[in-house]
């Protein structure tokens, strides 16, 4: 507990209560064009949003308001925490990163609008896969990296986007030993969960679908969550029957409940968001905060789905069906 930790929650508890509800989803989701979408969000959430000519330049606009959103909170909480937040937004930094490195993997122009660590602008216009790496030499990502720039293998970048996924848990994982007991309970409860599930998903995908050694699933595996690393070399060499049956006797059992096949990891998603919602509710703690960073990424990420949905002219019971949410029947079976 901190002084100020009542100030901070009242806060979350204003900004929450202005996220986007289901039943305006439910409304966009009505719109046979993005541009519908964008003037339901303009007069509902955005007054300041304009007309954008792609998906991209939106991504733009609503990273900016993720940032802003965090921006608020800032003064509100001690110096102890500025780490775990900087870390946090470390997200922001490896999802760029991937973009870029998947597009000129694909020769094509990464839709960015900049990338900058540390203060300095990472150049990647007319770069090379190698080139591109090279450019992150004095960054702490070139690591994770460098062994993959001359690599032609098709599962190169595969390893580098789960060697970043690691490093980004790693390095939230490791600010909070300067929490209290009580603060890091809190963080084991968000995105230990978190953690978990990503890793249940992945050790079950690398036994279904590709032919991975459990050694190397095991290595993919991320530490931090609430299994430690003798729990998760367990789970690795488990065949996939003997996995789905652990996993369905523990507190992630929904994931395989009445016949579920993980494919899109939609699933694990609801889950999550569940957890986070209940604990938003229940806790007066640091976890209020925890928990609101994570319903901030799915607001965004509802947005960006009905968008991707209204886009591609799905229909809107398809669109709802890619929502991030826990509401009866919004969940089908096998995804």
């Amino acid at each position: 507990m901190f002084d100020g930790l009542k100030a901070l929650n009242a806060k979350i508890s204003k900004m929450y209560s202005e996220f986007l509800a289901y039943e305006d989803f439910e409304k966009m989701a009505d719109g046979d064009n993005v541009r519908f979408c964008l003037s339901y969000l303009k007069e509902k959430k955005f007054p300041n949003i304009d007309s954008f000519s792609d998906i991209y330049e939106i991504e733009v606009f609503l990273e900016e308001y993720r940032r802003s959103e965090i921006a608020k909170l800032r003064g509100f909480l001690p110096l102890r925490y500025a780490d775990f937040l900087k870390a946090y937004l470390e997200r922001i930094n490896i999802e760029k990163i991937v973009k870029i490195l998947r597009s000129l993997r694909m020769n094509k122009e990464p839709k960015v609008d900049k990338l900058v660590i540390l203060g300095k602008k990472i150049n990647f216009k007319e770069e090379t896969f190698e080139s591109f790496i090279d450019n992150l030499k004095d960054t702490h990502y070139y690591e994770y990296l460098k062994n993959y720039k001359s690599s032609k293998d098709e599962d190169a970048l595969f390893s580098i986007e789960m060697n970043l996924e690691k490093f980004y848990y790693r390095n939230l994982t490791e600010t909070t030993k300067s929490f209290s007991k009580e603060d890091v309970e809190e963080f084991k409860k968000i995105f230990g969960v978190k953690i978990d599930l990503l890793n249940i998903i992945w050790i079950y995908r690398a036994k279904k679908y590709y032919n991975i050694s459990p050694e190397e699933i095991f290595n993919f595996t991320i530490f931090g969550g609430n299994y430690n690393s003798e729990k998760l070399l367990k789970l690795s060499y488990l065949d996939e029957r003997e996995f789905e049956e652990e996993i369905r006797n523990s507190k992630y059992g929904a994931l395989f409940a009445q016949g579920r096949v993980i494919v899109t990891g939609r699933t694990a998603k609801k889950i999550m968001y569940s957890i986070v919602r209940k604990n938003f509710r229940r806790t007066d703690g640091i976890g209020k905060f925890m928990s609101f960073l994570v319903l901030l990424d799915y607001e965004i990420a509802n947005i960006e789905r009905i968008l991707e949905g209204t886009r591609f002219g799905l229909n809107k019971k398809e669109k709802l069906k890619y929502m991030i949410v826990d509401r009866e029947g919004s969940e089908e079976i096998g995804r």
